[in-house]
């Protein structure tokens, strides 16, 4: 299993010069499981460099999304 956190701030996406070191975007983990299936958790901001990446590896991939809260 590998988990990668592409986004972990609050409410508010925060990017920029100042969030370089940790980040800026709202919260959203992928996790790979041994198998292969992808699960991702949370859909802010993070979403977006992370759908980048699936869709630079793969035409179509099958991924279990939880959303865990929604404003």
């Amino acid at each position: 299993m590998r988990i990668k956190f592409w986004g972990t701030r609050g409410s508010i996406a925060v990017p920029g010069r100042d969030t370089i070191l940790y980040g800026g975007n709202t919260t959203c983990l992928e996790i790979t499981l041994s198998s292969g299936k992808v699960i991702i958790i949370d859909a802010g901001t993070g979403i977006r460099p992370l759908g980048d990446k699936l869709s630079a590896e793969s035409e179509t991939l099958e991924v279990h999304l939880l959303i865990t809260h929604i404003h």
